[in-house]
């Protein structure tokens, strides 16, 4: 039987200490304490205590009670606790706190074959699993009305199902409904979806002959190099376009030698359209700039234009600038769409590229057009000016009334205690139905509420939400200021700089976990933590350890430093390894000294690219919220030198 995840349930509670985003333990009322005591022994497993009638009348005492039916129900599902169930849903049926519950409740029925129960209640499902336990129920329950039609829909899905839709998929074969002709489409769309894979278990359903060239197209998905060079080898086997398209694709990101080697003796395939061989060589030419190989560029020009193609439109550029080849730079920028080239970023590299063809006076017009910018490229284009920073900053308007409205709305006063209780996603929720369809100027008073609160996460995004941009203050805030204060003291790692790689990793909340399981403040992985406490003869961290702001900040401006070390103190290369790790940045170290503007455009990551520019952009508004002087990125980005890092 499936366990419900009593893990789903919040995250264990971490003590805050003084210096945190909402308010420590001993500023909560006494009904939140013992609210927050009481999670806690659901959590823990341990018995639980009566409830004072402060706790029964606290406005969060339905969470206590959904978490404790939720650990009921993971342990001891009964009939019993079913009827204590399903009256708690169809009184919260509208509001957060029963969407998990809802969701354990029904997948524990359907563990049970509870079909009775079951199928009523999940007629508007969404989650594949509870759509696959529906089919089973109907199939088991002999509701077969309808049923082929749906169960088909979840079949044609080019996912992966659960194991749940098994049943009912095998009485579709055995009613001669899984035809050949759907096999095959089914296939296909993992394949396009580029999931060799699930295309690997989709292709058994596909009858020979018809298997043949969709197994052909899995092998250049899943090992490129061998069935590219056994096309190369036979150039009469056939192959599919875009298998061979793919194939090529695939082999470019991954070997672009390889690939380069290749491509000549591919092109000679007579069944080849003009087309195709143009997105060959599409492939490759990107593959190229990827890996930052001289013949980029040339590989670039060979290609149709195609001004609709964006990723060819800009790394042909970048492809130009890594080479220094300003002048080719210059041409593709003006071939730009304006889409593109009405961009902060390109219109920087036509001022640079102008610049180097055609002098400083002629480029300084156009640097002057986006010199005013609150924006990494307006900031570079500042510094060719030797002109102040302009950071634009506004306050929002703060309007008191709307905000105690606000405030008032249930869901709200719900958010706000969550999150004062370290329940920030279950607060997000509550906060999400307060702010659906609202409009943009009662969001900047809610986030401006949020900010009162200490909840700078929310401020952030809702700020966003309303396209608030100005208000510089208010979306820089300054949170866990003594654990940044001793980080950089011990590290000697600038604070604005922590601050902004704590704002750009976890939006300062303190409880953020990645799919990746990076942890904390700082987005830590375990391990990383771990390494660093070692090296620095610091106690070796639990994995909720990181959820402390004292321990978090501390590591990930040690790690901070040693990456600075690391990099002889360039900053844009150790902020390039803490996002993508030293391996890929020990890839994309030049062999000449290379401006390093040039070197950040031409990161091959587009999140690690923006990750190195919105920091710098952090770190000048981190300063002006302070009223110091911004730094120049002229000063922080020194060129790049040719050098090895050590290992």
């Amino acid at each position: 039987m499936r366990a419900v995840a009593l893990a789903l349930l919040l995250p264990v509670y971490q003590a805050r200490p003084a210096d945190t985003t909402s308010v420590p333990d001993n500023a909560r009322s006494p009904a939140a304490q013992e609210f927050v005591a009481a999670m806690q022994r659901v959590r823990q497993h341990l018995p639980d205590e009566a409830d004072s009638p402060a706790l029964e009348a606290y406005v969060l005492h339905d969470y206590l009670v959904a978490a404790r039916l939720r650990r009921d129900l993971a342990a001891n599902p009964s009939d019993d606790l079913d009827n204590t169930i399903d009256p708690f849903l169809k009184a919260h049926a509208t509001l957060p706190v029963a969407r998990a519950l809802r969701h354990d409740w029904l997948t524990s029925l359907a563990d049970r074959r509870r079909w009775d129960w079951f199928l009523p209640r999940s007629t508007d499902v969404s989650d594949p699993l509870l759509v696959c336990d529906r089919l089973a129920g109907r199939l088991a329950t002999g509701d077969t009305g309808g049923l082929a039609a749906d169960a088909l829909a979840r079949w044609n899905v080019p996912q992966k199902q659960p194991l749940e839709c098994n049943g009912v998929f095998s009485w579709l074969r055995a009613q001669g409904l899984l035809t050949p002709d759907l096999a095959e489409t089914r296939t296909r769309a993992a394949l396009v979806a580029d999931n060799p894979r699930l295309a690997q278990e989709f292709v058994v359903d596909v009858p020979a002959p018809r298997s043949t060239p969709l197994l052909q197209w899995i092998q250049l998905l899943a090992a490129p190099k061998a069935a590219l060079g056994m096309l190369s080898i036979n150039p009469a086997q056939p192959v599919e376009t875009e298998a061979l398209v793919a194939g090529v694709g695939h082999l470019s990101s991954s070997d672009i030698a390889a690939a380069t080697t290749l491509l000549p003796t591919l092109l000679q395939r007579t069944d080849l359209s003009p087309t195709v061989r143009n997105r060959l060589q599409r492939a490759v030419a990107l593959g190229s700039a990827y890996s930052r190989l001289p013949g980029a560029v040339a590989a670039f020009a060979k290609l149709t234009e195609d001004p609709n193609d964006v990723p060819v439109q800009e790394w042909r550029v970048r492809a130009a600038l890594w080479s220094g080849d300003f002048a080719k730079a210059a041409a593709w920028l003006e071939q730009m769409p304006p889409s593109l080239a009405q961009l902060p970023r390109w219109r920087y590299w036509r001022a640079r590229a102008t610049g180097a063809v055609s002098g400083p006076a002629a480029a300084a017009p156009l640097y002057a057009q986006i010199a005013g910018m609150r924006d990494f490229y307006g900031y570079l284009a500042a510094d060719r000016l030797d002109q102040a920073y302009n950071l634009n900053s506004r306050p929002a308007p703060d309007d008191a009334e709307v905000q105690a409205a606000l405030a008032a709305e249930p869901a709200m006063i719900r958010a706000h205690a969550l999150f004062d209780c370290d329940m920030a996603d279950d607060a997000g929720v509550e906060w999400a139905t307060v702010m659906a369809g609202a409009k943009p100027v009662v969001k900047v008073q809610a986030a401006r509420l949020a900010s009162r609160w200490g909840w700078y996460a929310q401020t952030i995004a809702t700020l966003a939400q309303a396209g608030e941009w100005d208000d510089v203050t208010l979306r820089y805030p300054r949170p866990y200021a003594s654990a940044v204060a001793d980080a950089s003291k011990l590290t000697q790692v600038p604070g604005d700089w922590i601050f902004a790689v704590m704002r750009q990793e976890s939006l300062f909340r303190k409880d953020a976990v990645s799919r990746a399981d990076a942890r904390g403040l700082m987005q830590m992985l375990p391990g990383t933590a771990t390494a660093v406490a070692h090296r620095w003869n610091l106690p070796a961290p639990g994995r909720d350890s990181l959820f402390d702001p004292s321990v978090a900040v501390k590591l990930g401006a040690i790690y901070l430093h040693e990456l600075l070390d690391r990099y002889k103190g360039q900053l844009d290369q150790s902020l390039a390894a803490y996002n993508a790790g030293p391996v890929s940045v020990a890839r994309w170290i030049p062999g000449n000294s290379l401006d390093a503007d040039i070197w950040i455009e031409n990161i091959p990551y587009t999140e690690t690219r923006g990750y190195v520019e919105h920091i710098l952009e952090h770190i000048v508004a981190f300063a002006k919220v302070r009223d110091a002087e911004p730094p120049r990125l002229s000063t922080l980005l020194p060129q790049i030198e040719p050098t090895t890092p050590p290992p």
